[in-house]
């Protein structure tokens, strides 16, 4: 488990001095300077077989290290690895078994076109952890940067190893971790951030992920599971995405992703009774509520950006776009999302939910778990849009007002699709969410419109009532589109229907 530092806490001195003297376990200390350096082809051909390959010096000694294909599942990284002494310090693939290349790869051509990327250079401090049941860990915290020529980035993050025994007790010493300082879970390994700096890259922000993959034999468990890894995955995504590149659409993917482990909660419930359940959906209804300010900071972006749909009108009023960068900058100031981000009830949420696949608590309340998933999708999914034809009538005229208010119902429901909808045939799944995708969108810019509206009303600019004209009129036609696909999804069949 990879877990971030979110302060410049003396962390080192508190591992010591606070965590060590409460564990009910036997503990050796060592601290090391490492320097590492990784190696690809100039095309990424061991990148592109989802392998890491690195040469790791520490007092005049050498290791080669090969990663390949692994998981991450809700904050547990799973990658085997393969080590080799070297030495000096140049690599040599030739050293590992054949084996462990796929067929038909040429380990000598391999050899011949390896190329430096980056480095990584940092403090480490290792504890060896014995505990009385026999389980062994290793904790580390690496302090540092990864580096290429010309950029870098640092390094602050702890690792916590399964070395022998019960992998519960990780989430047990990351639950005392996260009680003891700001944390998240990390979603990007030392030598993904540097592919990403020596490519010139940087993350982006990424649309909804594609439906989840389901087999027809999944129990409820099985489904849960999924569905919690899939939004933790999403939310953590993003919020790496923020905090490295401030981009506002990076904060509607981190709060998307808290919806989506959210909505996974509620979604089960009924099945998965347990107190642990509540309690986690609560923490995340509180969570998400603390970010509804982001709503209209996103507005405004739509209303600024020069590829949105408003910014031909806005661009002439020079003074209104003024007013609006005045506010944008006025939210982030009062609310910080940086600090937001790494406060430290976030990160025990989001490792407390990353227990869930492990301690499975709702085990302890009857047999529902081992249910296939299967025998409620269709139900659940009929539910669900028969909720919204019923608060979306077709007949009934839709205003502005109508549409904002029925949001987070559609919302929840366009969530349950992606976690069901797994299960059915794939002919007409897009086809029948197109037109309430349209409708969500729709919503986004109904936002920004009204959002428009509220500060013209108090703003002081020249062409108000012009403004406000413009205004009403896009409003109208904006609901004359939205309309039109209401009526198209509510004559739509069912995908799921047998």
């Amino acid at each position: 488990m990879k877990l971030l530092v979110c302060s410049d806490l003396d962390v080192v001195e508190l591992l010591k001095s606070k965590l060590l003297p409460g564990l009910q376990a036997q503990s050796s200390c060592r601290q090391m300077a490492l320097s590492n350096r990784y190696y690809d082809t100039p095309d990424k051909q061991l990148r592109g077989m989802d392998m890491g390959f690195r040469v790791r010096g520490r007092d005049g000694r050498f290791q080669q290290t090969l990663k390949t294909a692994g998981k991450i599942q809700g904050g547990l990284h799973q990658r085997p690895e393969y080590n080799v002494e070297l030495s000096d310090q140049y690599p040599d693939l030739s050293l590992f078994e054949s084996s462990i290349f796929p067929d038909g790869v040429s380990v000598a051509a391999l050899q011949s076109a390896l190329v430096p990327l980056f480095t990584t250079h940092f403090q480490r401090c290792a504890i060896e952890l014995v505990f009385e049941s026999g389980t062994e860990l290793e904790l580390v915290y690496d302090k540092g940067q990864v580096a290429t020529e010309s950029h870098q980035q640092p390094i602050n993050e702890m690792e916590i190893e399964l070395k022998k025994g019960d992998v519960g007790e990780i989430f047990v010493l990351a639950r005392q971790l996260s009680d003891l300082m700001p944390l998240r879970l990390g979603a990007f390994s030392k030598a993904a951030r540097g592919y990403l700096l020596a490519a010139g890259q940087e993350l982006t922000p990424k649309p909804l992920p594609d439906f989840l993959v389901l087999q027809e034999s999944d129990s409820l468990e099985q489904a849960f599971i999924k569905a919690v890894h899939y939004g933790m995955d999403y939310w953590q995504y993003h919020e790496q995405c923020y905090l490295e590149t401030q981009k506002p659409r990076a904060l509607a993917g981190m709060r998307a992703g808290i919806q989506l482990v959210s909505q996974a909660i509620s979604l089960y419930l009924p099945m998965l009774q347990c107190d642990t359940l509540l309690e986690l959906q609560a923490r995340l209804i509180q969570l998400n509520n603390d970010w509804y300010w982001a709503e209209n900071l996103l507005a405004i972006k739509t209303l600024r950006s020069r590829k949105g749909p408003f910014r031909k009108r806005l661009a002439k009023s020079e003074e209104l776009l003024s007013y609006l960068r005045g506010r944008y900058e006025g939210l982030l100031l009062h609310y910080q999302p940086d600090n937001l981000i790494q406060r430290q009830q976030s990160g025990q949420l989001q490792v407390d939910l990353a227990a869930l696949a492990f301690e499975q608590p709702w085990r302890a309340s009857g047999n529902a778990w081992s249910s296939p998933v299967q025998e409620h999708a269709r139900g659940w999914l009929a539910q669900g849009w028969f909720a919204i034809s019923q608060s979306m009538p077709r007949k009934k005229k839709f205003s502005a007002q109508n549409y904002i208010s029925s949001e987070p119902l559609l919302r929840q429901t366009l969530f349950n699709g992606l976690f069901l909808a797994g299960l059915f045939s794939p002919e007409h799944r897009d086809q029948f969410r197109a037109p309430w995708l349209d409708i969500i969108d729709g919503i986004d810019e109904l936002n920004a419109l009204h959002l428009l509206k509220s500060e013209l009303d108090v703003a002081d600019v020249q062409d108000k009532d012009e403004l406000l004209v413009w205004c009403k009129d896009k409003m109208a036609h904006l609901l004359d589109v939205m309309e039109q696909s209401r009526k198209a999804a509510l004559k739509m069949e069912p995908y799921w229907k047998p």
